[in-house]
């Protein structure tokens, strides 16, 4: 029998638990959010939803799950579930360990952990967090402090897990959130070789709220046909934003599968025992996260995504219960320029069924270009009009000004990924 996977808000955390994202992402359709319908046909690579018509790409569980496994560790503690079973209502307090932290034990399970409640930043981390702060160089550093590769890599990623803590305890106050999520490429190695990041930030408090590469530490066991191996890039060059739209569409249905996006190269160093994964697995579980970081404080939520097709289904499998209960809503956006305040907009309606049949609403001014495509059923024009990626972008563009940025692309990927943790703690220490 179908399972829609009937879970109650706040009952566990998604990211401590296994996942299976395969089913029909139309709304509308009678499978929509549905795992394991007898209307779906295996259809190669695909599923094919009979009720609606439209195919799917079979996203692999074992491959999702090992990267989640081993990428989640780094919240264990950080949010307040327990990591073995995800349970977040079944925690009752247990004493304290060694370090003075909170000990929770979960009645559910019977595992117990070390809640992280609030962060803290050992003394000898500090000239790190000034270094990264200010730019430092990376040489200097080691040579005035005497320290290894080994030894900086350690303290990096130990500054990054209390930034985790700092960027977790983040409150996103308002019941009606809105949250912006876009993506971008950082180089490392000091090379052209690039990890793929997504970020998530709430348009009124400014905060980042989750941020995930698709680099997996030692110890993932990837399928050899999730690990990212493209290396050419694609490329939209039409500055006209209708002209990009379709383009978009053009370029997702020419793709083997729908979620194959090739963003560049990406080869880590032969001593580099990690995974450098297909950007798809780094999506979904990045909006567990979000999830998990966010639906204690949400009536009603709207996600809008850049314009890519996994962003979408990794959203919509997050949110499927709130979805269909009429509690979050997801859409399209593509924005160019600066929008002007109070300047009214001239507005259209343009159509694409190049994959599926999207409807577009553009507002434009004289320097300014939006459209937004609603994914999750009909929103009021006052929300369409509000649809933007900027919080997301705004965080982005810090990222390519900060003065680490140069320090930044000569670590190797694991480093990157945990000094992506440092700046996203500043910056929303500067929005406070």
């Amino acid at each position: 029998m179908a399972d829609r996977l009937k879970g109650s808000i706040m009952q566990s955390a998604a990211l401590f638990q296994t996942s299976n994202v395969n089913a029909c992402k139309t709304f509308g359709c009678e499978n929509f959010g549905v795992l394991g319908s007898p209307s779906y046909l295996q259809r190669g690579e695909n599923i094919l939803c009979q009720a609606c018509g439209f195919p799917f790409p079979v996203i692999s569980a074992a491959a999702l799950n090992a990267f989640k496994a081993e990428v989640n560790r780094n919240y264990q503690g950080v949010i307040r579930a327990c990591p073995r079973c995800g349970g977040r209502n079944s925690l009752i307090r247990n004493g304290y360990a060694e370090n003075g932290r909170q000990r929770l034990l979960c009645t559910g399970c019977r595992s117990t952990f070390v809640w992280y409640e609030k962060a803290r930043v050992a003394p000898h981390l500090l000239p790190l967090a000034q270094l990264i702060r200010t730019g430092g160089r990376l040489c200097d550093f080691r040579a005035a402090s005497g320290i290894s590769n080994k030894t900086f890599g350690r303290a990096l990623h130990q500054l990054a897990f209390a930034a985790r803590i700092a960027s977790a305890s983040v409150h996103v106050c308002s019941l009606n959130p809105v949250f912006a999520t876009a993506t971008f490429t950082l180089g490392f190695n000091h090379s052209a070789n690039r990890l793929y990041v997504v970020v998530t930030a709430e348009k009124a408090s400014h905060q980042v709220i989750a941020l995930t590469t698709n680099y997996a530490p030692p110890g993932a066991a990837i399928p050899e046909n999730y690990r990212y191996r493209a290396e050419k890039e694609e490329h939209i060059d039409n500055e006209n934003l209708i002209a990009r739209i379709f383009a978009k569409d053009r370029q997702i249905r020419r793709r083997d599968l729908l979620f194959d996006t090739r963003y560049g190269a990406a080869r880590l160093k032969v001593n580099d025992a990690g995974t450098v994964v297909k950007p798809v697995l780094a999506a979904y579980r990045h909006f567990e996260v979000v999830k998990s970081l966010t639906d204690n404080a949400a009536l009603y939520t709207r996600h809008y995504l850049e314009h890519e097709c996994f962003l979408y289904g990794g959203c919509l499998m997050a949110n499927r219960e709130e979805i269909l209960s009429g509690h979050c809503h997801i859409a399209f956006v593509h924005e160019a320029g600066k929008r002007v305040p109070q300047q009214p907009y001239r507005s259209e309606v343009i159509a694409s069924d190049i994959i599926w049949n999207d409807i577009w609403r553009t507002f434009s001014q004289p320097d300014y270009q939006m459209a937004v495509c609603s994914l999750t059923g009909a929103q009021r024009l006052s929300e369409l009009r509000d649809a933007t990626l900027q919080p997301a972008r705004r965080f982005i563009d810090f990222v390519y000004h900060h003065p680490f940025y140069p320090q930044l692309v000569r670590l190797s990927p694991a480093n990157v990924s945990a000094a992506l943790e440092c700046l996203v703690a500043e910056y929303n220490q500067g929005r406070e």
